[in-house]
């Protein structure tokens, strides 16, 4: 479903939204990988399928999280996402890419797509929220086994915008383009420095690069408009490398946060490295690449704006060990909380 963006206060009135309050107000971003509606059946070729024990389990961890706003990453219907989150508790709103029955395809033709929670507590009635189909670029590739081409689009982007404490919020939930976490992106690599073999990863990372000006594009006309902006979701960019490594220039973070115009700044979390999410398992990934944006004068106007990541628990669970974790997710909930 995608309702029509009506700015501003009268377009959240027409909506009939009631402007939240920022007592303790809770944003948050979640790739559930893969997730589908039918017990036992993946979602998509490759994919695992997950038991009635794992949806119980999810719908814990979506409980646990108790927040007012969710980005979603890598939903497969509307089905599904009803199975983590009750929809007495939650307004579910999937992107337009998605349409109704595209769950009951063949695995091989299934998609995955972006979608938004939204708390009936906290929003008694939806908001005003659109699809940004600006994301869903066309990613042009190679498929080596084939010989041949592969162009696919990319995930479009879901905008929920209201009224938070006096402010208008423009929350965005972006599922950027996987596969180019940290390599650069200024100048794009087409051949291996090492083996002067042609670099397989310079098609994903000039899509990221395009997606990244758009993003940039974006924040920077809702900052333009006097909206505040919050970004959250699934960047596939490993964003805090550089500031752990004065010597390594993370280009994707300095392009977005460069301080123009006019002295305007990002800050982004959780930074440091990833110590929750699957720790014991020696295959994972200690970057964060789940974040959550915003505009540092917006978070300056709360007493407190902290971010951080919600493990998922059953670390140590043999049902979960390695690859299996999937059967929750690879990804771990992401939140700023905002009070005061």
């Amino acid at each position: 479903m995608s309702i029509r963006l009506m700015p501003g206060v009268l377009g959240a009135f027409l909506a009939g939204a009631w402007p939240a309050t920022a007592e303790d107000f809770t944003f948050a971003s979640w790739n559930i990988a893969n997730l589908h509606h039918e017990t036992g059946v993946p979602l998509r070729e490759g994919s695992l399928p997950r038991e009635d024990v794992d949806y119980e389990r999810l719908a814990a961890v979506a409980n646990e999280l108790d927040a007012d706003i969710i980005g979603l990453q890598e939903i497969g219907s509307l089905a599904a996402l009803e199975r983590i989150f009750s929809p007495d508790a939650y307004h579910l709103v999937m992107s337009d890419r998605y349409q109704v029955g595209d769950e009951e395809k063949p695995p091989e033709e299934r998609d995955i797509f972006t979608a938004v929670a939204l708390s009936r507590e906290a929003f008694p009635d939806l908001p005003s929220i659109e699809t940004v189909s600006a994301f869903s670029i066309q990613h042009i590739d190679l498929n080596q086994a084939l010989d041949a081409p592969d162009i696919r689009p990319t995930r479009s982007a879901i905008h929920v915008q209201f009224e938070l404490e006096g402010e208008q919020v423009s929350f965005l939930n972006v599922h950027l383009k996987s596969s180019c976490h940290q390599y650069p992106l200024r100048d794009v690599e087409d051949q291996n420095f090492f083996n002067q073999q042609s670099f397989g990863s310079r098609f994903d990372c000039r899509t990221l690069k395009a997606q990244l000006a758009i993003l940039e594009n974006w924040i920077e006309v809702q900052h333009a408009l006097g909206v505040r902006v919050v970004v959250a979701g699934d960047f596939n960019r490993r964003l805090n490398i550089a500031y752990r490594n004065p010597t390594r220039y993370e280009d994707f973070w300095a392009e977005l946060n460069d301080g123009q115009p006019g002295n305007f700044m990002l800050r982004k979390g959780p930074e440091g490295r990833d110590n929750v999410c699957w720790p014991s398992h020696e295959d994972r990934f200690d970057e964060h690449i789940d974040l959550i944006v915003s505009d540092t004068e917006f978070l300056a106007r709360f007493a407190t704006a902290s971010f951080d990541k919600v493990g998922l628990g059953f670390d140590e669970a043999p049902e979960y060990a390695g690859r299996a974790r999937q059967r929750l997710s690879d990804h771990c909930p992401v939140r700023l909380v905002v009070g005061g």
